[in-house]
């Protein structure tokens, strides 16, 4: 098969004044190291085009993308749906039309990310969709912060990138070259999505998914070309305490979400950590002289003490005497 010589882009912009709930905040203080390089991309077996190359769908062929390496990644069984599952989406956003070929203008990323959390992606309809692929919440990343860049891939998997496209790109991908800055990049031809997964620090390489392939892309390409970037937060992504795999408290995340959206809060609230009860030393017996002894030698020493008490009170002379002292001697140290 030709690869064509020309896809299809379709990422609308994203308006900068519309609220959106930030990512950075939550991970200050909580974040452990980034690792010099991040794969989610190399166990998925194949990358649909999932109708990019006929249609404006990119933010939804994106969209498969990520519900492919989350659910490879996060309970290691691939999760794929459909081309019509995600033009369905495409449709019931933006009003595309499948009959009317000027309906076809693209998306903005947030609109498709809020659908996928709302509504789903798939589903049967026997089931009033209940079983449609959701994500739990969505957040975005400041694209200027490396640090929380990486951050994000590692901890959830995967970015949702939006992109301005330069004309170069098209050529530079087809020549399967990796997306570097050009001095004549042609010009910006349109806004397009990608699916981000990898990162390698050493070599400065980050890859992403577009049009069924796996593309490199040079930090200077994505300096100038990145325009936004998402999380999202998929239920395969979490283990069942509500945590990803590296351990993240997301509950926090969570109430944000639900003060933005007036959504429940879809994480659950993280188990307090109960506090130990200290546990007294186990005192060593040390033998006291003095003390009162053990029940049956006491009642034995008692009726002693009774019978002679009266008979050592008396004058007593010679061997009698030594014996009244002794045992008053024996009396005052048994507490008698």
């Amino acid at each position: 098969m030709t690869t064509p010589t020309t896809f299809k882009l379709g990422r609308l912009p994203h308006d900068p004044a519309r609220p959106k709930l930030e990512l950075g905040p939550r991970l200050a203080g909580t974040v452990p190291p980034n690792p010099a390089m991040v794969d989610y991309l190399s166990k998925v077996g194949e990358w649909p085009i999932y109708g990019n190359d006929q249609l404006g769908d990119c933010v939804w062929a994106m969209i498969g993308h990520v519900i492919e390496a989350a659910s490879t990644y996060g309970n290691g069984e691939t999760i794929k749906v459909t081309t019509a599952d995600l033009i369905k989406g495409y449709s019931a956003v933006t009003g595309y039309n499948p009959k009317d070929p000027s309906t076809d203008q693209g998306t903005v990323i947030a609109d498709a990310l809020a659908y996928w959390q709302k509504v789903g992606i798939g589903g049967t309809a026997a089931k009033e969709y209940a079983d449609a692929h959701k994500i739990l919440a969505y957040a975005s990343v400041k694209i200027s912060d490396r640090v929380e860049l990486d951050a994000a891939l590692n901890l959830f998997g995967s970015l949702c990138l939006g992109v301005n496209f330069p004309n170069s790109a098209m050529g530079q991908f087809n020549n399967h070259q990796p997306w570097d800055v050009l001095v004549n990049d042609g010009g910006i031809d349109g806004g397009h999505a990608i699916h981000h997964g990898y990162f390698n620090t050493a070599n400065k390489d980050e890859r992403i998914v577009t049009w069924g392939a796996v593309e490199d892309m040079t930090d200077r390409w994505w300096s100038k070309y990145v325009e936004e970037a998402w999380v999202v937060i998929t239920p395969e992504w979490l283990d069942v305490s509500g945590h990803s795999p590296e351990g993240l408290d997301l509950f926090g995340l969570g109430e944000d979400f639900a003060e933005l959206t007036g959504k429940p809060n879809p994480f659950p609230a993280p188990k307090p950590v109960p506090t130990p009860v200290p546990v007294p030393p186990i005192p060593v017996p040390v033998p006291d002289p003095t003390s009162v002894p053990p029940a049956p030698v006491a009642t034995a020493d008692a009726a002693l003490v009774a019978a002679l008490t009266p008979w050592a009170a008396k004058h007593h002379v010679t061997d009698n005497a030594a014996a009244a002292k002794a045992f008053l001697a024996w009396k005052k140290a048994r507490n008698f």
